[in-house]
């Protein structure tokens, strides 16, 4: 059911691309289409198919994401005990623990200065796995909750756009919606909250083969779980790039 939720997920990315012939002939187009895995080859290996994408594209439109969630929490005052699996793991379990697929679409601006800007709506599908337990009282069990993301950023770019190199910051927020939950910590998705996760990134775009590379933290500003005598809090942190042809310069124009 989960890789149902996933593969319906990239489905829907790929329809979108369908429009993004048109679109990239608007300058001003924001668009990316990502994945992300806390697996080590998860992560990397789409790396492949996303270059021969961006590679047909002449564009960088395809990224991928290598991240990590921390969970912590408590549970009725006693602490709460989390481990992610392995990153460089076999399993099926292993390999797919955490998957992160999104959208991103929205406006930039072209101006000749050293400062850009813009905005970009995201939808997201968000799937983590991890185990847990009460300390001293709970053996480890097993955690799987999904969720929806939508949301939106705001950044900067600095660098004007004829320069080889600019550096991006950005910030935003996404309201979390919980789809599913199995573990021991709720009896269902009912008993867990949605709300509001802040984005956070420092990206630097070149025009080499390896291209917006940065760093991002998702951070949630709110506790899971509704139950006010426990918590469980959730943060993301990982390393973000795009594989792609070198540009010449007049694709440099692009960001």
């Amino acid at each position: 059911m989960k890789m149902k939720k996933l593969l319906t997920f990239m489905v829907v990315c790929t329809i979108a691309l369908q429009g993004y012939a048109q679109a990239a002939r608007n300058n001003h187009v924001y668009f990316h289409v990502g994945f992300g895995s806390s697996h080590v080859y998860t992560a990397t290996l789409p790396s492949l198919a996303f270059w021969g994408l961006n590679s047909l594209m002449g564009t960088d439109t395809f990224e991928n994401a290598l991240e990590y969630t921390f969970s912590s929490g408590d549970v009725n005052g006693s602490d709460l005990k989390t481990r992610n699996y392995d990153v460089l793991g076999y399993t099926a379990r292993e390999l797919f623990a955490n998957c992160h697929p999104y959208i991103k679409l929205g406006y930039q601006s072209k101006y000749m200065s050293n400062v850009n800007w813009g905005v970009y709506a995201t939808a997201e599908y968000a799937h983590n796995q991890f185990d847990s337990k009460i300390d001293g009282i709970t053996e480890y069990e097993r955690n799987t909750l999904d969720r929806a993301l939508f949301g939106g950023s705001a950044f900067l770019v600095f660098g004007g756009i004829d320069k080889k190199y600019k550096f991006m910051v950005e910030g935003g927020l996404r309201y979390s919606m919980v789809l599913d939950y199995k573990g021991p910590l709720a009896n269902d998705k009912q008993d867990l909250r949605n709300g509001l996760v802040g984005h956070y990134a420092i990206t630097v775009k070149g025009s080499n083969a390896i291209q917006n590379f940065g760093i991002f933290a998702d951070i949630n500003h709110f506790n899971l779980l509704k139950d006010d005598q426990s918590k469980l809090n959730m943060i993301t942190i990982g390393l973000m790039w795009s594989v792609t042809p070198g540009q010449n310069k007049s694709e440099q124009l692009k960001f």
